[in-house]
């Protein structure tokens, strides 16, 4: 199986470097970088899309529906980490989102999707271990398409061969890599059914 994690098309905040909200939309570029990602996934022949249920996935995953033909499927296994409220509109290199970003690596904040302090890393850890997990319900010829965001891809990345919490500097690789993500970047994994160990690989970087 082949899966093809996309980040979504720019908006606003990924613009100004903000967090932002469930309901942000694409900006005209984002809509033009869907349209170009689109042409390079219809060459994959994929047979499944898949995309969060964040607007701007979803507007995302639209453009590419149209140019290679399947109808998507809405997962909330794939969405953002889900933030506080209280932290939208903040900027990503901020005292208040280093705050927060070192809380919730240590697990003092956070709880499930709905919590108003927002998805703790635990409940992430989860929610990636049963997205893993329905993918790999799909037929094993499949070539799966998924429409996402950057700290879930990130976070998909660094824990679908690892349930448990990454050490401190896995943890800033990570967050690292996390800010280099463009728009629309496309990440593309192997799944191969395996007796032991995990049959994740990354074939990109």
């Amino acid at each position: 199986m082949d899966v093809y994690f996309v980040r979504h098309g720019q908006t606003d905040g990924n613009v100004a470097g903000r967090h932002q909200a469930e309901t942000s939309e694409l900006t005209s570029l984002g809509k033009q970088q869907a349209r170009e990602v689109s042409k390079l996934l219809a060459e994959f022949k994929p047979t499944h899309l898949i995309t969060s249920s964040h607007v701007r996935a979803i507007q995302t995953t639209q453009i590419i529906s149209e140019e290679i033909g399947l109808l998507p499927e809405t997962s909330p296994l794939f969405t953002e980490l889900h933030r506080p409220k209280s932290l939208y509109g903040h900027y990503h290199f901020s005292i208040t989102s280093f705050w927060f970003v070192i809380r919730w690596y240590l697990g003092q904040i956070g709880g499930d999707t709905l919590s108003d302090e927002g998805e703790s890393y635990a409940n992430l850890r989860k929610r990636i271990k049963e997205a893993k997990n329905y993918i790999e319900t799909l037929p094993e010829d499949s070539k799966v398409i998924v429409v996402s965001h950057a700290l879930f891809i990130s976070m998909f990345l660094a824990h679908v061969c690892q349930d448990k919490p990454l050490g401190l500097w896995q943890a800033v690789k990570y967050w690292t890599r996390l800010h280099q993500l463009k728009n629309t970047a496309v990440k593309h994994l192997r799944v191969a059914k395996v007796d032991n160990g995990c049959g994740w690989e990354l074939q990109n970087n």
